[in-house]
């Protein structure tokens, strides 16, 4: 009897701490709810598609030289120099004296010729001499002013004197004594591959951008094609000039030319980083509806950062051009105008 008395005490007991159990348990703090999570917007920067034009070209350059340049030898190598009254860089007109040579023989045949003459028209006129006899006296008179002449050597042409080697007491001999340019006008020679010779003709206007030279621009016109390739070159010359009245350019100096090779008017232009390439092939994003779209789009011409889109996308659009590769198609994003960013 004690034993079932003593029994049923510690299964009340139990019954209590598990009641107090549940009840402490029932009292703690509740468990938080699940909820779905909330994707998050990925930034990025965007432009509107728009339509341009687009030039590819390529340089072609060459040493700028005169478009006239003329050496001064003399006639007669035995000549003395008695004096060259020119200096390099000094501006000449045409019929300036650049050399003047000893004339002093000269001029006593000169005195003995015309003396001739005059005696022989003399008797010519009263019927004492023949007709040849005068043709003769008359062309030993003009040789020996021909010979006066040619003692002074003259520029043909107006402009700067590029070199002198005459020298004072030296006789002529057969080499240059003076050179003189016109720098006026230039000429820069170009060797055009056979490729891009037909969409040049003469008349053209070509850029013509000369290093030395960064705060001028020139426009040159082509004056020349050559008819033939050049065999040496396996390309055509061809001729570009222009002028040079301020003479702020000088013979020699390196000029260039850019070359247009190919012209697309009025396409779809984009920056040519916005193009990413997939599995499926090469496209772009645009923004639709808050969402980023992939659009595949074919690619045609490309020039430094741009490039030409042929199929897949439409003026307007809005691309995205920065943060393209941390979104895929139907990514949330927030987008932010190209040149609005802070």
């Amino acid at each position: 009897m004690h034993r079932t008395i003593h029994r049923n005490k510690w299964i009340k007991i139990f019954a209590l701490l598990v009641v107090i159990s549940v009840v402490l348990m029932g009292c703690g703090p509740e468990k938080p709810q699940e909820t779905a999570p909330v994707e998050k917007e990925i930034p990025v920067t965007v432009e509107a598609v728009v339509r341009g034009n687009m030039e590819k070209s390529i340089p072609l350059g060459g040493l700028m030289s005169p478009r006239e340049e003329v050496v001064l030898v003399s006639k007669n190598p035995a000549a003395k120099i008695i004096d060259a009254p020119v200096e390099v860089g000094d501006m000449v007109g045409a019929g300036t004296p650049v050399v003047i040579f000893d004339s002093r023989d000269l001029d006593i045949k000169l005195n003995q010729a015309q003396l001739d003459y005059q005696r022989t028209k003399d008797l010519f006129d009263l019927g004492a001499v023949p007709q040849s006899q005068m043709e003769q006296v008359e062309n030993a008179l003009e040789n020996v002013k021909i010979q006066k002449e040619n003692m002074v050597l003259t520029s043909p042409i107006t402009g700067v004197v590029s070199s002198v080697s005459a020298v004072e007491g030296q006789l002529a001999g057969s080499t240059p004594l003076v050179t003189v340019v016109d720098i006026n006008r230039l000429e820069l020679e170009l060797q055009v591959g056979e490729a891009y010779i037909k969409g040049l003709k003469e008349g053209q206007e070509m850029q013509v951008t000369i290093p030395a030279v960064t705060e001028k621009e020139f426009t040159g016109v082509i004056t020349n094609i050559a008819p033939q390739i050049d065999i040496r070159t396996k390309a055509y010359p061809v001729t570009v000039e222009i002028d040079n009245y301020d003479q702020a350019v000088k013979g020699g100096m390196y000029g260039e030319v850019q070359l247009v090779v190919d012209r697309k008017e009025d396409v779809i232009v984009i920056p040519q980083y916005a193009v990413i390439d997939t599995e499926q092939g090469t496209a772009v994003f645009v923004v639709e509806e808050g969402q980023a779209k992939m659009k595949m789009v074919e690619v045609g011409l490309t020039l430094g950062n741009q490039a030409e889109i042929t199929a897949g996308l439409k003026e307007n659009e809005v691309l995205i051009v920065e943060g393209q590769y941390a979104v895929k198609d139907g990514t949330l994003v927030s987008p932010t105008l190209r040149g609005e960013e802070e």
